[in-house]
Formats: structure tokens, sequence, C-alpha cells
């Protein structure tokens, strides 16, 4: 009798291994892994932010959790290391959202706002990050949700 080959999953899909960082970016070409390691320097270098990788289930598999003291939400973000393309996901309750100076947000960040998903009283926010000016874009909306968190404390 033959039997079939087991499949092998790439590790960010592997819930019952934990991968490494590396292992999670191993499936990227070059510009998309240099992408992943800025966006995790950046987010890294606000105070008080500290990275957890977390099963986070279907759709987001393993993904890299972004939490900061007294946040309100339940992450300051997340960066899921996604098969085609990382993204870049935060919750953001609707006091933070009034907050924002929306007349000032480049039209990628806005249609992200509004394309989120409103569960009890807090919108969740992703963005596909695949070039520099994106992440940059994300990043800056981040700070002001990190001001917004700070100032309240």
């Amino acid at each position: 009798m033959v039997y079939a080959k087991p499949l092998s999953r790439i590790p960010w899909e592997d819930q019952f291994r934990t991968p490494s960082l590396e292992d999670l970016r191993s499936h990227y070409n070059r510009q998309l892994d240099q992408l992943v390691a800025s966006a995790r320097e950046k987010l890294l270098s606000y105070q008080g932010v500290k990275e957890e990788l977390e099963w986070m289930g279907l759709p987001w598999r393993w993904t890299m959790v972004y939490r900061c003291p007294d946040d309100p939400t339940q992450a300051w973000a997340y960066l899921v290391p996604h098969r085609e393309k990382p993204l870049i996901a935060t919750p953001l309750s609707l006091e933070m959202i009034e907050a924002l100076p929306m007349s000032r947000l480049r039209k990628f960040i806005r249609e992200g706002l509004d394309s989120g998903r409103l569960v009890a009283g807090t919108r969740w926010v992703a963005w596909e990050v695949t070039n520099k000016t994106h992440l940059d874009l994300v990043v800056e909306l981040l700070k002001r949700k990190h001001k917004f968190i700070m100032a309240r404390n």
C-alpha cells in the first residue's frame, strides 16, 4: 500500500509548532523580509511596547502582538506575517478614532479606518504593508494611538 506524503506547511500555518521569528519571515522575498524587519524595529521603538509571538487562530495564525501598558484595547498592534504580504492591524476605540485628525490622514489610512469592523465599541483595522511608504503611514497612525494612550495615564 502506498501512502501519500504529508503536506509540509510553512511555519506561519503550523499551529502545533511554535516558529522562530526567522522561520516566519523565511517565505518572503528580500524586499518583504526587510520590510518586516523594519516594521518590528519601528514598533518596538515606542516606550513600554513589548512584542510576543502568539497563535491567533484563522486567518492570522502566528502573529507578533505588540502590547503597550494601559492600552484599553486588546493590543496596541499586530504584525501578521501573512503568506503573500505582511499585515499590520490595530484595534481602535471609538474615542481614539474621534481624536484623529481625519483631514490630515492619508487616503490609504482613511480607507483602512472606514473598512475596519466594529466589534463592541472597538474598530478593528488592518492594512497590507507592501512598501516602505505604507509602513510609514501605518506607523504614524500607531504613533498617534500611543500618544493617546500615554496622555490618558
